[in-house]
């Protein structure tokens, strides 16, 4: 009987992983296609007065296009809900873009919530 049991559980445990897995590998790849071309256009807005035409015209096709939930560098800890930027470091989405240019090694951070852009070179 006990063996019943724990087959039951493992069934169970494995739904459950799987739906848990398909919804969010589908809803990361919802946000990317939804905000991907917003992304490549604020990237490209910002690049321009920092760089050469070339560097801000090769964001049309980045190398690499990732979801971030939160944004790490940001010195707020979890217990802090009432901090103004507690959203931004745990809920938030970023969509985070690297150039194919190898030789600029250019990182763009696009802030959904905010339509805005960090710069940064890796």
């Amino acid at each position: 009987m006990k063996a019943i049991v724990y087959l039951l559980a493992l069934f169970a445990a494995i739904k459950i992983g799987s739906a848990e897995y398909l919804f969010r590998t589908s809803a990361r790849d919802v946000i990317v296609a939804a905000y991907r071309e917003r992304a490549i256009q604020a990237c490209q807005r910002d690049t321009r007065p920092a760089l050469s035409g070339t560097a801000a015209t090769s964001w049309a096709k980045p190398a690499d296009v990732q979801l971030s939930i939160g944004k790490s560098g940001l010195d707020v800890q979890l217990w802090q809900v009432d901090h103004h930027l507690w959203n931004a470091r745990y809920r938030n989405p970023y969509l985070v873009l690297t150039l194919a240019d190898v030789a600029t090694s250019l990182v763009c951070e696009y802030d959904v919530m905010h339509n805005a852009t960090v710069l940064s070179r890796s």
